[in-house]
């Protein structure tokens, strides 16, 4: 296994999982915030494949999910409060790593709802990365109008009458531990979608299954206020002549039916300092994806690293031959 998984405390006592990934000669280490319900263990490919490019990583099961403290009393119901409590665990393991292991971060790479959090880091602390890479970010859900409608009064609905640790209907049955159906929201991918399937039917205490009225809550409360915390940032830029976001590179997936592209595109197709791509025929989790649909991630990562980290580039096996990456957006 390449990472080497260990445990802390967050100052207020929250227990964390987390894994450091650190190969011969590591020319850096990412710092990768999971999607929702991932765990460590969902990330040994993408380790290995930094690995092959002498970079290291850091990741965490956020808490709700993977080995991190459960707060309800269902554990595999995922559930956080408020997003800031993402945060606050993010900010804990990066200080961590940093103090007790002397490893530093200088790039962030998110997926899903790690991007949700990424950017409320970076908007708090822009000089916190120095550049990120967020795959399939959340910013809001897929599919229309009146049913993603319906969610965020259902949701706030339930958290003011005080079931936030309440399943949102439908959701109590659903489990992760399901044979792949080649239609599913995640990945084409039959090969990487029963590995995932394999870890947690060895390690079933990592599962998480239905969203709970809390975490979707919490979800849509911190999307609805990206636009005036973007708006904010940019005027406070302009004015101190800084910039509001460090560079930022978002690989969206074509075939995206959980996040909303057209959330992502209208907050950041025109912010200067982000960079999108779109990588046709992908599902959600791009780098459990089909080999041709990963090997065009990693050529947008490598022009990532190129531009903002120039010290990392290496060539190594899986560069060569890559197929051409989709245009920018």
């Amino acid at each position: 296994m390449p990472f080497e998984i260990q445990h802390c405390l967050s100052s207020t006592g929250i227990k964390l999982r987390y894994g450091i990934s650190t190969p011969d000669n590591a020319r850096g280490h990412i710092f990768i915030l999971q999607g929702r319900a991932e765990f460590i263990e969902r990330y040994n490919e993408t380790a290995r494949d930094l690995a092959a490019r002498q970079i290291g990583c850091v990741t965490f099961d956020f808490r709700g999910q993977g080995g991190s403290v459960r707060e309800t009393p269902v554990p595999e119901m995922g559930y956080v409060g408020d997003v800031a409590d993402y945060m606050d665990d993010a900010i804990t393991i990066a200080d961590h790593v940093q103090a007790r292991h002397d490893i530093s971060c200088p790039m962030l790479m998110t997926h899903s709802t790690g991007g949700l959090v990424g950017i409320n880091l970076v908007l708090a602390d822009p000089k916190r990365f120095a550049s990120v890479l967020m795959i399939s970010p959340f910013f809001d859900l897929n599919g229309p109008d009146w049913l993603v409608g319906l969610a965020r009064v259902l949701s706030a609905s339930l958290c003011k009458t005080g079931m936030d640790k309440k399943f949102l209907p439908g959701q109590k049955l659903l489990s992760p531990l399901q044979p792949f159906q080649p239609d599913n929201l995640l990945t084409s991918d039959q090969g990487r979608y029963e590995r995932s399937f394999a870890l947690l039917h060895k390690q079933p205490e990592l599962m998480v299954g239905g969203v709970s009225a809390g975490w979707l809550h919490a979800c849509f409360r911190a999307q609805e206020i990206l636009d005036d915390q973007l708006t904010a940032a940019n005027q406070e830029a302009a004015i101190t002549k800084t910039t509001a976001l460090p560079p930022i590179t978002m690989v969206m997936s074509g075939d995206d039916r959980v996040v909303s592209n057209a959330a992502t595109k209208r907050l950041f197709a025109k912010h200067p300092q982000v960079k999108l791509y779109e990588i046709a025929g992908a599902r959600h989790e791009i780098l459990h994806e089909r080999d041709e649909l990963r090997l065009q991630f990693w050529r947008i990562f490598t022009n990532h690293i190129s531009h903002y980290h120039r010290g990392w580039a290496v060539a190594s096996p899986a560069q060569v031959n890559m197929p051409p990456t989709e245009a920018a957006i």
